[in-house]
């Protein structure tokens, strides 16, 4: 009898202890340490500890979204994942579970690299202000011109904007490379360098360049009233006339030297169309924009089957006969872009 009772002790002895043992292997894991703690879609990250063999899953609690997670890469003192693409960008926690259930979680940050939808204005000269839409850019840390040792200088940076001036460069037009904590984002759009086309106006009226207009033009010292900088070209086409602004170039201009006209133009109090045209042609040659009223709107027109094989000294922006009161239209960054 006193055998028997030895035997059961033992056995329920070692019960204990197996169910000790499993408990600390099983479902209290320690993990010490989440490498990177913050990170972008598809980053792999190394959690270590000890008793990890058994996590089962794992999933980034901000939204609830799963990992792809292959146990089999367990071992007791480390665990292999990545950030799931879809994983919601900002701070928060990833919750593991492991084949009893048993649930720990470590905080982690999902970055995001930045995301440009648009750029105003679509040109830069040197120490111009350039102002970049997007997402994700509040840690934006450097901006570089693509195919030049050229970078931008941050004036400040905000989750939507950000706001920059661009250095003079060699490049006639170029992508941003946009650089935050997450990684780098190339815009899918180009920049033109004003520097490198001719310039009708811009900070002022190019080089060689006249005011022969029959409307009533001016230059505005008004930034409120230019597109980056702080001067624009003033038009006040009187009403019920077919008034023109005409800007004249001392050299000729041979159109097929270049790719486009360009321009940013802002509405008056109306909606208005505005026929531009290279004199002599005139409106054999002519392309009319319709000017939305009181918003900037960018202009471009296309040499090609537009103003191909002309060689002219001025561009004409004749406005059609407004009847309802005068309209005052401002007119900036006037470019024949190569």
């Amino acid at each position: 009898m006193f055998k028997t009772i030895i035997t059961i002790t033992a056995f329920f002895g070692c019960a204990l202890l197996i169910t000790s043992c499993k408990k600390n292997v099983d479902i209290n894991p320690t993990a010490n340490e989440i490498a990177p703690d913050s990170a972008a879609g598809n980053t792999l990250l190394t959690i270590t500890g000890s008793g990890l063999r058994n996590v089962q899953s794992a999933v980034f609690d901000l939204g609830n979204v799963p990992v792809a997670f292959n146990p089999n890469f367990n071992t007791d003192n480390a665990i292999l994942i990545r950030v799931p693409i879809d994983a919601n960008v900002g701070a928060q926690h990833i919750v593991f579970t492991t084949t009893s259930g048993y649930q720990f979680s470590l905080p982690f940050t999902v970055l995001a690299v930045p995301s440009i939808t648009s750029a105003f204005p679509q040109e830069w000269q040197a120490g111009s202000t350039v102002t970049l839409t997007g997402n994700y850019l509040e840690s934006a840390n450097h901006v570089a011109v693509v195919g030049t040792v050229d970078t931008g200088t941050i004036i400040s940076a905000s989750a939507k904007q950000l706001v920059i001036t661009l250095p003079a460069s060699s490049a006639s037009s170029a992508k941003l490379a946009i650089t935050n904590n997450a990684g780098t984002t190339t815009t899918d759009f180009s920049l033109i360098n004003m520097d490198k086309q001719l310039k009708l106006f811009t900070e002022g009226y190019g080089a060689g360049i006249q005011d022969w207009s029959w409307s009533a033009s001016s230059i505005s010292r008004d930034p409120n009233l230019a597109v980056a900088s702080t001067q624009s070209l003033k038009e006040v086409y009187a009403k019920g006339g077919w008034q023109g602004m005409s800007l004249h170039s001392d050299d000729n201009i041979v159109t097929s030297d270049y790719s486009a006209l360009t321009f940013y133009v802002k509405g008056g109090t109306e909606d208005n169309l505005v026929d531009v045209s290279p004199d002599p042609q005139g409106t054999a040659k002519k392309v009319t924009v319709t000017v939305p009223a009181n918003v900037w709107t960018y202009v471009t027109i296309p040499v090609v089957g537009n103003f191909d094989g002309i060689t002219t000294q001025r561009f004409d922006f004749q406005i059609h006969g407004n009847s309802d009161a005068d309209q005052t239209l401002y007119f900036d960054n006037i470019l024949l872009v190569h």
